[in-house]
Protein backbone atom coordinates (compact mmCIF):
# COMPACT_ATOMS: atom_id res chain seq x y z
CA UNK A 1 0.00 0.00 0.00
CA UNK A 2 2.76 2.39 0.99
CA UNK A 3 4.60 1.75 -2.28
CA UNK A 4 1.41 2.39 -4.27
CA UNK A 5 0.81 5.62 -2.36
CA UNK A 6 4.36 6.75 -3.09
CA UNK A 7 3.97 6.02 -6.80
CA UNK A 8 0.64 7.85 -6.87
CA UNK A 9 2.04 10.85 -5.04
CA UNK A 10 5.01 10.95 -7.44
CA UNK A 11 2.61 10.93 -10.38
CA UNK A 12 0.51 13.67 -8.85
CA UNK A 13 3.60 15.75 -8.15
CA UNK A 14 4.90 15.26 -11.66
CA UNK A 15 1.58 16.28 -13.18
CA UNK A 16 1.11 19.30 -10.95
CA UNK A 17 4.47 20.81 -11.75
CA UNK A 18 4.18 20.48 -15.46
CA UNK A 19 0.66 21.45 -16.37
CA UNK A 20 2.43 24.38 -18.03
CA UNK A 21 3.31 23.65 -21.63
CA UNK A 22 5.24 25.67 -24.15
CA UNK A 23 3.46 26.77 -27.30
CA UNK A 24 3.71 29.54 -29.91
CA UNK A 25 1.13 31.76 -31.55
CA UNK A 26 1.87 34.01 -34.53
CA UNK A 27 -0.11 37.08 -35.55
CA UNK A 28 -1.95 37.23 -38.88
CA UNK A 29 0.75 38.51 -41.26
CA UNK A 30 0.81 39.71 -44.87
CA UNK A 31 3.83 39.50 -47.14
CA UNK A 32 6.10 42.52 -46.62
CA UNK A 33 5.25 42.78 -42.90
CA UNK A 34 7.23 41.94 -39.77
CA UNK A 35 6.08 38.58 -38.37
CA UNK A 36 5.20 38.78 -34.67
CA UNK A 37 4.99 35.78 -32.35
CA UNK A 38 4.22 35.08 -28.73
CA UNK A 39 5.70 32.38 -26.50
CA UNK A 40 3.04 30.65 -24.43
CA UNK A 41 3.92 29.22 -21.03
CA UNK A 42 0.86 29.21 -18.81
CA UNK A 43 -2.85 28.62 -19.15
CA UNK A 44 -3.64 28.06 -22.85
CA UNK A 45 -4.64 30.19 -24.70
CA UNK A 46 -3.69 33.06 -22.35
CA UNK A 47 -0.23 34.61 -22.42
CA UNK A 48 1.51 35.76 -19.28
CA UNK A 49 4.97 37.13 -18.48
CA UNK A 50 7.55 34.42 -17.85
CA UNK A 51 8.87 34.41 -14.28
CA UNK A 52 12.37 35.87 -13.98
CA UNK A 53 13.78 32.69 -12.41
CA UNK A 54 12.68 30.75 -15.50
CA UNK A 55 13.66 33.16 -18.27
CA UNK A 56 17.11 31.56 -18.61
CA UNK A 57 15.47 28.23 -19.50
CA UNK A 58 14.00 29.55 -22.75
CA UNK A 59 15.86 30.02 -26.02
CA UNK A 60 14.77 32.90 -28.26
CA UNK A 61 12.00 31.97 -30.69
CA UNK A 62 13.35 30.89 -34.08
CA UNK A 63 11.94 31.35 -37.57
CA UNK A 64 12.51 28.51 -40.04
CA UNK A 65 12.70 29.62 -43.69
CA UNK A 66 14.03 28.03 -46.88
CA UNK A 67 17.43 29.51 -45.94
CA UNK A 68 17.52 27.87 -42.51
CA UNK A 69 16.88 29.19 -39.00
CA UNK A 70 17.19 32.65 -37.57
CA UNK A 71 16.64 33.92 -34.04
CA UNK A 72 13.74 36.29 -33.58
CA UNK A 73 14.12 39.46 -31.52
CA UNK A 74 12.39 39.85 -28.16
CA UNK A 75 10.41 43.08 -28.22
CA UNK A 76 7.73 44.26 -25.81
CA UNK A 77 6.85 41.84 -23.00
CA UNK A 78 9.28 39.02 -22.26
CA UNK A 79 7.20 36.50 -24.22
CA UNK A 80 6.83 38.67 -27.35
CA UNK A 81 9.13 38.28 -30.36
CA UNK A 82 9.34 39.47 -33.95
CA UNK A 83 11.42 38.88 -37.05
CA UNK A 84 14.39 41.17 -37.71
CA UNK A 85 12.96 42.13 -41.09
CA UNK A 86 9.76 41.79 -43.10
CA UNK A 87 8.84 38.35 -44.43
CA UNK A 88 7.44 37.48 -47.84
CA UNK A 89 4.39 35.36 -48.61
CA UNK A 90 4.96 31.70 -47.76
CA UNK A 91 4.72 29.01 -45.11
CA UNK A 92 7.11 29.08 -42.15
CA UNK A 93 7.72 27.45 -38.80
CA UNK A 94 8.31 29.33 -35.56
CA UNK A 95 10.06 27.26 -32.89
CA UNK A 96 10.26 27.52 -29.11
CA UNK A 97 12.56 25.59 -26.81
CA UNK A 98 12.65 25.18 -23.04
CA UNK A 99 16.13 23.83 -22.31
CA UNK A 100 16.56 20.58 -20.30
CA UNK A 101 15.99 21.56 -16.66
CA UNK A 102 15.95 19.50 -13.47
CA UNK A 103 12.89 19.85 -11.25
CA UNK A 104 12.73 18.10 -7.88
CA UNK A 105 9.90 18.02 -5.38
CA UNK A 106 10.16 17.69 -1.62
CA UNK A 107 7.88 18.76 1.24
CA UNK A 108 8.84 22.41 0.66
CA UNK A 109 7.76 22.28 -2.99
CA UNK A 110 9.46 22.33 -6.40
CA UNK A 111 13.03 23.48 -7.02
CA UNK A 112 15.20 23.74 -10.14
CA UNK A 113 17.64 21.09 -8.95
CA UNK A 114 18.38 17.36 -9.14
CA UNK A 115 18.15 14.80 -6.33
CA UNK A 116 21.82 15.18 -5.41
CA UNK A 117 21.07 18.78 -4.50
CA UNK A 118 17.78 17.82 -2.80
CA UNK A 119 18.35 14.42 -1.11
CA UNK A 120 14.84 14.29 0.40
CA UNK A 121 13.12 14.75 -2.98
CA UNK A 122 10.20 12.39 -3.61
CA UNK A 123 10.22 12.96 -7.36
CA UNK A 124 12.61 14.39 -9.93
CA UNK A 125 12.42 14.88 -13.67
CA UNK A 126 14.58 16.60 -16.21
CA UNK A 127 12.04 18.48 -18.29
CA UNK A 128 12.49 19.64 -21.86
CA UNK A 129 9.74 21.36 -23.82
CA UNK A 130 9.30 22.26 -27.45
CA UNK A 131 6.82 24.38 -29.35
CA UNK A 132 6.24 24.62 -33.09
CA UNK A 133 3.84 26.95 -34.90
CA UNK A 134 2.85 26.86 -38.57
CA UNK A 135 2.78 30.43 -39.87
CA UNK A 136 1.14 30.94 -43.26
CA UNK A 137 2.01 34.46 -44.41
CA UNK A 138 -0.42 35.71 -47.06
CA UNK A 139 -3.93 34.36 -47.69
CA UNK A 140 -2.97 31.87 -50.39
CA UNK A 141 0.02 30.30 -48.62
CA UNK A 142 -0.35 26.58 -48.11
CA UNK A 143 3.11 25.27 -48.99
CA UNK A 144 4.43 22.08 -47.39
CA UNK A 145 8.15 22.17 -48.19
CA UNK A 146 9.42 23.81 -44.98
CA UNK A 147 6.75 22.77 -42.51
CA UNK A 148 6.76 19.01 -43.22
CA UNK A 149 10.52 18.72 -42.68
CA UNK A 150 11.64 17.61 -39.16
CA UNK A 151 13.59 20.30 -37.29
CA UNK A 152 15.41 18.00 -34.83
CA UNK A 153 13.50 18.62 -31.60
CA UNK A 154 14.01 15.70 -29.16
CA UNK A 155 10.24 15.16 -29.14
CA UNK A 156 8.62 16.58 -32.24
CA UNK A 157 5.24 16.72 -33.93
CA UNK A 158 5.78 16.89 -37.70
CA UNK A 159 2.80 17.98 -39.84
CA UNK A 160 2.51 15.91 -43.02
CA UNK A 161 0.38 18.55 -44.74
CA UNK A 162 -0.28 22.25 -44.35
CA UNK A 163 -3.35 22.87 -42.15
CA UNK A 164 -4.37 25.56 -44.67
CA UNK A 165 -5.28 22.60 -46.91
CA UNK A 166 -7.41 20.98 -44.17
CA UNK A 167 -11.08 21.82 -43.74
CA UNK A 168 -13.15 21.34 -40.59
CA UNK A 169 -13.86 17.63 -40.04
CA UNK A 170 -11.10 16.47 -42.39
CA UNK A 171 -8.08 14.54 -41.17
CA UNK A 172 -4.82 16.37 -40.48
CA UNK A 173 -2.04 13.78 -40.41
CA UNK A 174 1.02 14.36 -38.21
CA UNK A 175 4.00 12.22 -37.25
CA UNK A 176 5.55 12.09 -33.76
CA UNK A 177 9.31 11.62 -33.57
CA UNK A 178 11.46 10.94 -30.49
CA UNK A 179 15.19 11.39 -31.11
CA UNK A 180 14.39 11.43 -34.82
CA UNK A 181 12.61 8.05 -34.81
CA UNK A 182 8.84 7.43 -35.13
CA UNK A 183 7.21 7.09 -31.69
CA UNK A 184 4.40 4.48 -31.64
CA UNK A 185 1.61 4.32 -29.04
CA UNK A 186 2.03 7.95 -28.02
CA UNK A 187 -1.11 9.80 -26.96
CA UNK A 188 -1.65 12.96 -28.98
CA UNK A 189 -4.27 15.37 -27.68
CA UNK A 190 -5.50 18.58 -29.24
CA UNK A 191 -7.75 21.46 -28.31
CA UNK A 192 -8.70 24.88 -29.65
CA UNK A 193 -8.94 28.40 -28.30
CA UNK A 194 -12.39 28.66 -26.71
CA UNK A 195 -13.01 24.97 -25.98
CA UNK A 196 -12.20 25.10 -22.26
CA UNK A 197 -13.37 28.39 -20.75
CA UNK A 198 -12.91 27.38 -17.09
CA UNK A 199 -10.62 29.37 -14.79
CA UNK A 200 -7.52 27.25 -14.34
CA UNK A 201 -5.31 30.01 -12.95
CA UNK A 202 -5.43 28.55 -9.44
CA UNK A 203 -5.32 24.85 -10.29
CA UNK A 204 -2.79 24.93 -13.18
CA UNK A 205 -4.38 21.77 -14.54
CA UNK A 206 -4.09 21.06 -18.24
CA UNK A 207 -7.06 22.41 -20.17
CA UNK A 208 -9.77 20.03 -21.40
CA UNK A 209 -8.97 18.43 -24.74
CA UNK A 210 -11.21 18.30 -27.81
CA UNK A 211 -9.33 15.40 -29.46
CA UNK A 212 -7.25 12.41 -28.33
CA UNK A 213 -5.78 9.43 -30.17
CA UNK A 214 -2.62 7.32 -30.17
CA UNK A 215 0.05 7.07 -32.83
CA UNK A 216 0.42 3.96 -34.95
CA UNK A 217 3.59 1.93 -35.44
CA UNK A 218 4.83 4.53 -37.93
CA UNK A 219 4.37 7.35 -35.38
CA UNK A 220 1.48 8.93 -37.30
CA UNK A 221 -1.95 9.98 -36.13
CA UNK A 222 -4.82 11.84 -37.82
CA UNK A 223 -5.95 14.90 -35.87
CA UNK A 224 -9.61 15.66 -36.64
CA UNK A 225 -10.29 19.37 -36.12
CA UNK A 226 -14.05 19.79 -35.65
CA UNK A 227 -13.98 23.58 -35.41
CA UNK A 228 -12.29 26.50 -37.13
CA UNK A 229 -9.80 28.43 -35.06
CA UNK A 230 -6.45 28.28 -33.30
CA UNK A 231 -5.48 24.72 -32.37
CA UNK A 232 -2.80 23.27 -30.11
CA UNK A 233 -1.79 19.61 -30.39
CA UNK A 234 0.49 18.14 -27.75
CA UNK A 235 2.35 14.99 -26.81
CA UNK A 236 4.61 13.96 -23.95
CA UNK A 237 7.06 11.11 -23.49
CA UNK A 238 8.86 10.03 -20.32
CA UNK A 239 11.79 7.65 -20.04
CA UNK A 240 14.02 6.66 -17.13
CA UNK A 241 16.86 9.09 -16.48
CA UNK A 242 20.25 7.46 -17.14
CA UNK A 243 21.47 7.94 -13.54
CA UNK A 244 18.68 7.16 -11.08
CA UNK A 245 20.61 8.68 -8.16
CA UNK A 246 20.58 12.03 -9.95
CA UNK A 247 17.00 12.04 -11.23
CA UNK A 248 14.17 9.60 -11.96
CA UNK A 249 12.69 10.66 -15.27
CA UNK A 250 13.61 12.35 -18.52
CA UNK A 251 10.41 14.09 -19.60
CA UNK A 252 9.87 15.61 -23.03
CA UNK A 253 6.82 17.72 -23.93
CA UNK A 254 6.02 19.04 -27.38
CA UNK A 255 3.26 21.12 -28.99
CA UNK A 256 2.20 21.99 -32.53
CA UNK A 257 -0.04 25.03 -33.02
CA UNK A 258 -1.90 25.84 -36.20
CA UNK A 259 -4.87 27.65 -37.66
CA UNK A 260 -7.87 25.85 -39.18
CA UNK A 261 -9.91 28.09 -41.46
CA UNK A 262 -9.20 31.76 -42.16
CA UNK A 263 -7.49 33.74 -39.46
CA UNK A 264 -9.19 37.01 -38.61
CA UNK A 265 -7.49 40.34 -39.36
Amino acid sequence: MKKTALILSALLFSTAAHAHRVWVETAHTHGGEILKAELGYGEFPEFEPIAKDRLHIFKPLQLVTEKGRENMVQKGKNYQFQTKKAVKDGSYLVLAEYKPTFWSKNKAGWKQADMKAIPDATYCEQSMMYGKNIANVGHESADTKIITRPVGQTLEIVPLDNPANVHVGQRFKVKVLFNGEPLPNATVTATFDGFDTSDRSKTHKTEAQAFSDTTGNDGTVDIIPLRQGFWKAMVEHKTDYRDQKTCQKLAAYSTLTFQIGHQQH
